[in-house]
């Protein structure tokens, strides 16, 4: 899944709209960017009509979904296939919240959720450009700076700034959000999952 059409792409890496010379390349660069985005905010963007989640040994009165916002909710079942009907939802939190605390082994819920093509809200667009636009670079040949702590600074007339670009301070900075551009990320936060 694209978040804006694959011509809006094709234009954004020095193609013309028709071109499709580079479609797998823009394809993996998208679905990469969107999968590092999930992983650092714990959640799925991208639509999915009958989306489904299982909750194994679930107690409580809320229902948090990966996928969201939530457009529809087809079934909420439990592991005897009672179907659960009381609840509301909280379509741009991803929350089902039951009207009363539930104990099941197992809880099922399908439903539609994210966003579809087109759909994206600006800020979230535009943290999405940004980690495209380096997946792109990487997947192209590219290379992408990152430097690490600062190791020295001389400022006697306004000079260097020398960073440690070793591959160990690479490596102890990796985490959730290490391969996410600081914009994107600053602009991700607002989408982290909410944890009940």
């Amino acid at each position: 899944m694209l978040p804006v059409p694959i011509e809006t792409l094709r234009v954004r890496v020095g193609l013309d709209a028709s071109d499709t010379s580079k479609d797998t390349e823009i394809e993996a660069a998208s679905a990469t960017s969107l999968a590092l985005m999930g992983n650092y905010c714990d959640r799925l963007f991208p639509e999915l009509l009958g989306a489904e989640e299982v909750f194994t040994h679930y107690t409580g009165f809320t229902v948090p979904l990966m996928r969201y916002p939530i457009t529809g909710v087809a079934s909420i079942v439990d592991d005897s296939g009672n179907n659960i009907s009381d609840y509301h939802v909280a379509a741009n939190r991803g929350i089902i919240n039951l009207d009363a605390r539930g104990e099941f082994h197992e809880l099922t819920v399908t439903y539609d959720g994210g966003y579809p093509e087109g759909g994206f809200p600006p800020d979230l667009l535009s943290a999405f450009y940004g980690v495209f636009d380096q997946e792109y670079a990487l997947n192209e040949g590219g290379a992408v700076s990152t430097a690490g702590e600062i190791s020295s600074v001389t400022m006697a007339d306004v000079g260097t700034v020398k960073y440690n670009t070793s591959a160990a301070a690479a490596e102890s900075s990796a985490g959730a959000g290490a391969f996410l551009p600081a914009r994107s990320k600053s602009l991700l936060d607002s989408y982290m999952r909410y944890r009940c």
